[in-house]
């Protein structure tokens, strides 16, 4: 808040002697835009880091349609040296089965989303698979990414 200092009318004494402050009402907008821009930037920085999943070269398919989940999926990844993963969180052996078994507890019509890297044998995957179902999971889903020549006429 600043003040200006302003002489009375008339010359009289006031009980401030003879300046007195006077508010000036207007608004600095400028702090406020300094936080929003650093909200952006932060927003900005740290929204790549919180897509689903871990890095993996996913294989190619057409002439399939986008799926859109209702409920939130449980992302199982695996990777080209064959590591599992559930959402970003590095699994494996017992600690998988603990893991899925949890998460079946808490909501058990639950839907499984496989993304395996190109690379993976079609053995891992179909063992991954065996372990889901063993577990409990009854909807399974691979993730792909879409081709874009055989998609277009």
């Amino acid at each position: 808040m600043s003040f200006s200092l302003h002489e009375p009318e008339g010359g009289e004494a006031s009980g401030y002697g003879s300046w007195a402050p006077k508010a000036v009402s207007d608004i600095n907008v400028t702090p406020f835009v300094d936080v929003m821009l650093v909200l952006l930037i932060v927003f900005m920085v740290t929204a790549p880091m919180l897509a689903a999943g871990v890095k993996v070269d996913l294989p190619k398919a057409s002439g399939v349609a986008a799926m859109s989940p209702t409920k939130e999926p449980l992302v199982v990844s695996i990777k080209a040296d064959g590591s599992l993963y559930i959402g970003q969180d590095a699994r494996s052996g017992e600690a998988f089965d603990a893991d899925i078994r949890a998460r079946l507890a808490a909501d058990p019509k639950v839907m499984a989303h496989i993304r395996a890297d190109a690379s993976v044998p079609y053995e891992k995957v179909l063992d991954l698979m065996a372990d889901l179902s063993r577990n409990g999971v009854s909807q399974l889903a691979f993730i792909g990414k879409a081709d874009k020549a055989a998609a277009q006429p």
